[in-house]
């Protein structure tokens, strides 16, 4: 009996030193467990706060790129009939060649214009066309208009060596041919610069006119004989039994041959009933 009870009260202690160690394992368990979860939660805060700044700078961006309003494409009157695009307005991906700026130099080394005769450092016409015009003298409805390169031969009847090898040769303006993409880019000149060509070529606005006319002389008469021909082969078609052949194939038939009234006894000749003479020698 006596050692039942000293084996039931050992096995007692040790159960409960167990207990006691197990408690305390698990109190260091929680310590160590709450310390990982406050060092996880700072760096999730850390992490939320940079994916929230992220976050409001793309919105700030796409707010900026919704909001801008895409200009519609212009067009710019040149006064010749014909609108030119504007040079903002190109297409994406193409590097816009832009105008250098007005050189800072003295009023007395810079141009003079040609109206006004005031220096001016910098203008439109004499950049582009190597035309001394300021642009507070420009005329874009008269004689500072663009013409294109087949209005400029037709017109003042010049020719391409005219335009391109005569010195020095015409500046142009090359732009997208606006009836058909497919074509060839159209040239379009300074008209006033054109007509200094013109007098050079021919001397005098009376030379020109007087050629003009001649031009105009000849293509009508070429027209009305066209006209003719196409009236005459009309009536052979419709009328061919009315109609006289005044140009039909003759045959000739010869009457009697008979000596040659001259100095040599030994040529012959032949009339026709068309009054058409043949002489000939017989051997």
């Amino acid at each position: 009996m006596v050692e039942d009870l000293v084996s039931e009260t050992s096995l007692q202690k040790e159960v409960k030193h167990d207990e006691e160690k197990n408690k305390e394992n698990s109190e260091g368990i929680e310590e160590s467990g709450s310390l990982n979860d406050k060092e996880l939660s700072e760096a999730q805060r850390d992490r939320v706060e940079r994916n929230r700044r992220r976050a409001r700078e793309l919105r700030e961006a796409r707010q900026q790129t919704s909001t801008q309003i895409k200009k519609p494409r212009g067009f710019v009157d040149t006064g010749g009939g014909f609108l030119l695009e504007d040079d903002e307005d190109e297409g994406r991906g193409q590097i816009h060649t832009v105008a250098p700026h007005a050189p800072l130099v003295h009023s007395s080394e810079q141009p003079h214009c040609m109206l006004c005769q005031k220096p001016f450092p910098q203008s439109y016409l004499f950049d582009t066309f190597d035309y001394s015009v300021c642009d507070q003298c420009r005329d874009d409805e008269g004689k500072h208009s663009l013409i294109t390169r087949t209005e400029a031969k037709s017109e003042f009847l010049l020719k391409d060596c005219d335009l391109d090898l005569r010195e020095p040769p015409l500046r142009c303006v090359r732009r997208p041919n606006p009836h058909k993409a497919r074509f060839a880019e159209m040239r379009l000149y300074l008209r006033a610069q054109v007509e200094e060509r013109a007098l050079v070529v021919w001397g005098s606005e009376e030379q020109l006119s007087v050629e003009k006319i001649a031009r105009d002389e000849r293509r009508q008469r070429a027209a009305n004989t066209a006209a003719r021909r196409r009236l005459r082969a009309l009536r052979m078609d419709v009328r061919s039994s009315l109609f006289e052949r005044t140009r039909a194939s003759h045959t000739h038939e010869y009457g009697p041959e008979r000596p040659h009234k001259g100095d040599q006894d030994d040529l012959y000749e032949r009339t026709c009933a068309c009054g058409h003479v043949e002489i000939y020698e017989k051997m």
